[in-house]
């Protein structure tokens, strides 16, 4: 099985492992709120089971889309991650548990608001019950 590179739009792909659960974060150059959503859908479907967050910058804004795998929704929040993550770069937003989107005036911070959400999403989930 072998990856093919992204386009130019494929910036910087970082997947890793964050408390047993796939982070998929992706930064991305002018890309819409549509074009972002259906990248959030792919690259749910190619990890199968995790966490999505992708940043486009474009004329000084930024657009923030976090997406939750289905399995997961129960346990982590996209709404919540994207409320911990949009003030650093100088936003907000907000959304359901399996998607959520956000805007902010700082795209100069988008790496560090990638980096953060290592740090950020397992605050923003929600432990199983005894018994689960």
């Amino acid at each position: 099985m072998g990856g093919a590179g992204g386009g130019a739009a494929d910036e910087g792909d970082d997947t890793t492992d964050v408390a047993g659960v796939k982070l998929a974060r992706r930064k991305v150059s002018d890309m819409d709120k549509e074009a972002l959503r259906g990248l959030a859908d792919s690259l749910k479907a190619k990890i199968k089971s995790g966490v999505v967050v992708i940043a486009s910058a474009s004329e000084g804004k930024v657009q923030i889309v976090v997406s939750v795998t289905p399995d997961l929704t129960a346990r982590v929040k996209a709404g919540q991650i994207v409320k911990e993550i949009a003030p650093i770069v100088g936003g907000g937003g907000g959304g359901r548990p399996d998607f959520a989107e956000a805007g902010g005036k700082q795209p100069e911070k988008i790496d560090e608001m990638l980096k953060a959400t290592e740090a950020v999403w397992p605050r923003c989930s929600v432990e199983p019950g005894p018994g689960s």
